[in-house]
């Protein structure tokens, strides 16, 4: 029988959960879900992972709100709770298009961080703005 997407998530976040926290190391997270303000029949439920380097190179996976697998690479400058990053995403109108999402953590028990993202709306490119739900956790 198929797990779903609610027995996948729990379990990656479990997983994440028995890791060992470290102050300055590599991070290794999950996309969740996103809500899309106006909804336009956009895909919220986004599983995907993503791992970003102690030096801030990022690269991940996720199912996108097109229904559609979506792979990413890029750099994240991160100040305090705040984050940025820059890069480029396959998946979407254009083979690659490059993309720059601004995050915020907004807290953290036991070591595993709950962030979101915001992607604003882009006239011709992205018809709503979203918001997104990822947790993560860093690993040594």
């Amino acid at each position: 029988m198929p797990l779903s997407v609610v027995q996948l998530v729990s379990g990656a976040i479990t997983a994440l959960a028995l890791l060992a926290p470290c102050a300055h190391a590599d991070t290794v997270g999950l996309h969740l879900a996103s809500v899309h303000v106006p909804q336009r029949q956009f895909n919220n439920v986004n599983p995907g992972l993503y791992y970003r380097s102690d030096a801030g190179w990022t690269v991940g996976g996720y199912r996108n709100s097109l229904r559609r697998t979506s792979v990413y690479g890029g750099y994240t400058l991160e100040y305090g709770p705040l984050a940025l990053t820059a890069g480029a995403v396959t998946g979407y109108q254009d083979a690659v298009q490059a993309m720059l999402v601004p995050s915020l953590r907004l807290f953290t028990h036991e070591g595993v961080s709950a962030r979101l993202a915001y992607i604003p709306r882009v006239e011709k490119r992205i018809s709503s703005n979203v918001w997104h739900l990822m947790v993560e956790r860093c690993i040594c």
